[in-house]
């Protein structure tokens, strides 16, 4: 295959290449190696390659390489443009027995939950560079931070509770159940009551 069809695949699937569809594309490896050596691709991680100049989104190739992961807490805060700041560690929930000694080398807090917990409120959302990624919806990122929070942390927790009940598509019902799930409906009602 010519690097002119390598990137004609790369332009169709948002920048990435994985050692599968190098396969599948009948790509050798050693191709692979020569363009990562000359820059035209950058591996990620073990079998997965992108292309610098389509890419470019650090929490889409993170997800990529961690399909598991879901953003979680003060990033989904972030992702849902319910905090003002970027977060420079990215909080990311996998299930219980999930474990990747691969994690280490990216910016990454890792929490771990088992199911029904993990799977609770998944939703997609656009990344700040576009591209469809994994987080919890609102309802459920609010009770995730005050599940756990100290009270230093209690600006963050606030403006979230404030930007929530702004919101026109707050959903109180849902709220009020995902916080009799995970246990906290008597802190999720504290907050509502002062705001509302």
């Amino acid at each position: 295959m010519t690097e002119k069809a390598i990137n004609e695949f790369l332009k169709r699937n948002n920048g990435q290449l994985t050692s599968e569809d190098a396969k599948h594309l009948k790509i050798p490896s050693i191709t692979l190696t020569r363009l990562v050596k000359n820059g035209h691709l950058e591996r990620l991680g073990r079998g997965v390659y992108i292309d610098p100049e389509i890419f470019g989104d650090d929490m889409f190739a993170i997800q990529y390489r961690f399909k598991k992961g879901i953003f979680y807490k003060d990033t989904s805060l972030f992702l849902h443009g319910m905090i003002d700041r970027t977060p420079d560690t990215y909080e990311m929930n996998f299930p219980s027995n999930y474990n990747s000694i691969a994690l280490k080398a990216y910016p990454v807090k890792v929490h771990r939950q088992v199911d029904p917990y993990y799977s609770m409120g998944i939703e997609e959302i656009m990344s700040p560079d576009q591209h469809l990624i994994k987080t919890y919806n609102i309802e459920r990122t609010l009770c995730d931070i005050v599940q756990t929070r100290n009270p230093s942390d209690s600006e963050t927790i606030n403006q979230a509770f404030n930007s929530y009940v702004k919101m026109k598509s707050k959903n109180l019902g849902l709220l009020n159940e995902y916080a009799k799930k995970l246990n906290v409906q008597s802190k999720i009602q504290t907050y509502m009551e002062v705001l509302l």
